[in-house]
């Protein structure tokens, strides 16, 4: 029980610190947007942030999978000193071949342009160079930032590690709104690689706070810092499967319409919110896989996994059938204002349904690669994530040229979903004990109770897309999705997901710990 507690104490300030700096991203990209509109300056911004924004996810990731288990190790035995050691080794390593990658970045930003976003114009070509030029060495503040925050995470720290992304975004936000007018795109770009220093800046207390003292050193020798290195190659490659997605989407459909690269990644984006909940899930049941993998609980890893992969489809299934339904009046009121006018709006909202059809598996995905990389097995997710990347390379080409920048999205949706079946089909070879028929039938209610939701919100979809201004397009929006949510819990009710009741009971004490404060 105690167990539970803390899990739903920790998701709970979690997701409170990720909403925070979530709905702050989500200012950030619609006062992008309000200033420059869907066009070739914001196709640029976008291209020349690929690289500090795809290592900033990937690096994360990478850094949290691999010095998660590896410090959990050494705290678990209560050898404090061998960890933080281990840690500042890693640190020192990442430190170096960052700062040799953001040189050389900044020397071959117009190859780098030219390979990410080969139909650019002359002139949007020339402005992303120079963007990438000044926001490239963000990379080592990012990467140095994502091993902080996986210290703080093997500590069972996740409070500031969720809150310190919001630093760029508020920064950025800064740049836009009260500078904009005078720096333009530049300015914005500046405010980036500011706000990623800042990410660093504002872990260090916290690290000192759990006792870690950081002390250079390269520790070649040291037989898990060789580990770590000789692990670490593969994990990116595995863990920068989405990212590879995007940056192909962006290949794709830099030789399309002016505004397709935009309204890609804000349609992408505006799944950031349903995504909260994923990212307090993962990350917190992380530690409890690393522990148990550990000790050998495979009975204990499985229920863990299929824990997981519940409370996660439980929130995303409805959440993304209602993001479907409801896909106009949602980017009208996070985008639509300013030079972000009723065709940015649309072409948006078309990625947004593509987007939304995969998003289950995307969630899922985060569940099933960790558990093998809680099990040492990085090969497995690195060789299914390659396969899944070339699918998707194929159906891009075939969809770009039937559906537009729209098909880039769907055909993302399809190489996601092949790949969560394949990594359910090998986990379960390596965890007999993981009921994939009980398992789908239970995603399969979920669907039901999901479509059932999207009906009754499709009812008020057309109502709610009609209001005139800001606040009365979010009550009836929010009316749209109440109508939805308790049509969802009433039909999981029905259909009797045993899963629901354990749900709502996590809610409930999330909330109990909250108001308590303990």
């Amino acid at each position: 029980m105690e167990g539970s507690r803390g899990l739903a104490r920790a998701a709970a300030v979690i997701m409170v610190m990720t909403l925070l700096s979530r709905l702050l991203g989500l200012v950030r990209d619609a006062s992008i947007a309000a200033i420059f509109g869907a066009t070739g300056i914001t196709d640029a911004y976008l291209v020349a942030y690929t690289i500090p924004f795809t290592v900033q996810t990937v690096l994360g990731i990478g850094f949290v999978t691999v010095i998660v288990p590896v410090i959990t190790s050494y705290l678990v035995r209560n050898e404090r000193d061998e960890a933080w050691r281990v840690a500042g080794a890693v640190l020192t390593w990442t430190g170096v071949v960052l700062a040799g990658i953001a040189l050389l970045g900044v020397m071959a930003a117009p190859m780098l342009v030219g390979i990410i976003a080969p139909g650019f114009e002359p002139e949007v070509f020339s402005l992303a160079v120079h963007l990438t030029r000044i926001m490239f060495p963000s990379i080592l503040f990012v990467g140095l930032g994502m091993l902080a925050s996986g210290v703080l995470n093997a500590g069972h720290r996740f409070a500031i590690p969720a809150l310190a992304p919001a630093v760029p975004n508020v920064a950025v936000i800064f740049a836009v709104l009260g500078v904009g007018s005078l720096f333009g795109v530049t300015g914005v770009a500046w405010a980036t690689l500011a706000g990623f220093v800042g990410f660093l800046l504002v872990q260090m207390p916290s690290l000192r706070g759990m006792g870690f003292t950081f002390h250079p050193s390269l520790a070649v020798n040291h037989p898990v810092v060789r580990r770590v290195g000789a692990a670490l190659g593969p994990l990116l490659l595995a863990v920068s499967i989405n990212q590879i997605y995007l940056i192909m989407n962006r290949f794709f459909a830099s030789g399309l319409l002016a505004g397709s690269i935009t309204a890609l990644d804000l349609g992408n984006r505006a799944l950031q919110l349903p995504g909260i909940f994923v990212n307090a899930v993962y990350t917190v049941t992380f530690p409890a896989l690393a522990e148990q993998a550990v000790r050998q609980e495979r009975e204990g890893l499985t229920r863990t996994i299929r824990q997981g992969l519940i409370l996660i489809l439980l929130v995303i299934i409805p959440a993304s059938v209602g993001m479907m339904v409801l896909r106009e009046p949602i980017i009208k009121l996070l985008y639509g204002r300013g030079a972000f006018d009723q065709a940015a709006v649309e072409m948006t909202a078309l990625a947004l349904l593509y987007f939304a059809v995969g998003f289950p598996a995307q969630a899922a995905n985060q569940v099933l690669t960790r558990t093998f990389y809680a099990m040492e097995d990085v090969s497995t997710p690195v060789c299914l994530g390659l396969v899944s990347v070339a699918l998707n390379g194929v159906l891009s080409l075939w969809l770009v040229g039937r559906m537009g920048y729209s098909g880039l999205a769907l055909a993302n949706s399809v190489a996601t979903v092949v790949n969560m079946v394949v990594l359910l089909v090998v986990l379960h070879g390596r965890l007999p004990g993981l009921d994939l028929l009980g398992l789908t039938l239970g995603v399969l209610k979920i669907g039901v109770a999901a479509l059932a939701a999207g009906t009754a919100m499709a009812a008020v979809a057309g109502w709610a897309g009609t209001a005139p201004g800001f606040g009365s397009l979010l009550l009836r929006l929010t009316i749209a999705a109440g109508v939805g949510g308790v049509t969802f819990l009433a039909g999981a009710s029905l259909l009797r997901v045993p899963e629901l009741r354990q749900f709502l009971g996590l809610v409930r004490r999330s909330w109990h710990v909250q108001e308590k404060g303990d």
